[in-house]
C-alpha cells in the first residue's frame, strides 16, 4: 500500500464511526452474524480469531464481547 492510502484511512479512523446509524447495535448485529458463521464452520472450539483490516474495529470488539481471543491489524495505526 502507499502512503497515501495509509494517510486516507489515517485521516478517515476519527469519523468512521460515523457511517453506522448505531455504532454499537453494528458491533453487536456483526458478531451475532459472524459467531453464527463461526459456530456453524468450526463448532465450539475456536477460541482465538484474527481480524485483518479490522479498520476501526467493529467486528473485533464484538467478537471480543462474545469471548472470543481477538487478533486485529490494519493498515492505519490509528484505525487500530
Amino acid at each position: 500500500m502507499t502512503s497515501e492510502t495509509t494517510q486516507f484511512y489515517d485521516d478517515l479512523a476519527a469519523s468512521y464511526h460515523l457511517i453506522f446509524e448505531d455504532w454499537d447495535r453494528s458491533i453487536a448485529r456483526q458478531a451475532q452474524a459472524l459467531n453464527e458463521v463461526i459456530s456453524a464452520e468450526w463448532g465450539g472450539s475456536v477460541n482465538h480469531v484474527l481480524d485483518v483490516a479490522c479498520g476501526i474495529g467493529t467486528q473485533a470488539i464484538g467478537l471480543a464481547g462474545r469471548g472470543l481471543q481477538v487478533t486485529a491489524s490494519d493498515i492505519s495505526a490509528a484505525s487500530v
